[in-house]
């Protein structure tokens, strides 16, 4: 039988404390000592991870591998894997598609130390290796981070606009029917009408700013929607996967 991989855990956070716990679940072993581990799992705070990171070069066995789950910017994870001269560094994303501790993982890594930690981890879960480039983990993060608030913030504006107009209940229920309609095809639909009928949608939105206007409702989104449809009218592609 495959011995337990050993898992050093430094700092705390959500995401950290619920891996730990899928991974000792499934047959990890904690230990005490960053000497005595195969894995480091880290999230402590932008602010300190470069300290943390330092702190914990020169204790790292060979072979081992520091994975940091800070938030923070590719930059930053760049940073971080300079500390790591021997190439121990992975920057890592997780989500969790389930709420319990035995759910599916959804981990993806880059940097040096990339396919090492998916390695390291394959007893017990896979990893999606993005590359060896420091930083492309985080920049996932942070990308699904504009997309989430990007739509709550969009969500917000209409029922803000919508009580101005006397309208909340009715559009909060108009929120939720068009959410629980919506599937992938929703998405790559909407990407699809834009892109072709940006100037049809330009036109709508004068009357958008014209109600608003009317109401004296100062909308917090017009003006980025205005932005968008003016980098596609002049040939800015929108990518497609």
């Amino acid at each position: 039988m495959t011995d337990a991989t050993r898992i050093a855990v430094i700092g705390a956070s959500p995401d950290l404390d619920r891996l730990a716990a899928v991974l000792v679940e499934r047959g990890a072993q904690v230990v005490e000592a960053v000497s005595d581990a195969q894995l480091v799992l880290t999230a402590t705070s932008p602010i300190q991870a470069l300290k943390t990171a330092r702190e914990s070069v020169d204790a790292l066995a060979a072979g081992a591998v520091y994975a940091d789950l800070n938030t923070g910017t590719p930059g930053l994870k760049r940073s971080l894997s300079e500390v790591f001269t021997a190439g121990g560094f992975a920057d890592v994303t997780v989500a969790f598609p389930g709420s319990e501790v035995d759910a599916d993982l959804a981990l993806a890594a880059s940097g040096p130390a990339a396919a090492r930690l998916a390695e390291l981890l394959a007893p017990y879960t896979s990893v999606e290796v993005i590359s060896d480039v420091p930083g492309q983990a985080a920049a996932r993060t942070l990308l699904r981070r504009l997309l989430d608030n990007g739509i709550a913030n969009v969500l917000v504006d209409t029922l803000w606009a919508a009580e101005t107009l006397g309208q909340s209940d009715w559009m909060h229920q108009e929120i939720l029917r068009a959410f629980e309609s919506s599937t992938a095809h929703t998405a790559e639909d909407y990407l699809a009408d834009v892109s072709v009928n940006f100037k049809r949608r330009q036109m709508d939105m004068q009357d958008v700013v014209e109600l608003l206007s009317e109401s004296g409702f100062e909308s917090t989104m017009l003006a980025p929607i205005q932005f968008t449809h003016g980098r596609l009218m002049h040939n800015k592609r929108i990518p497609r996967g």
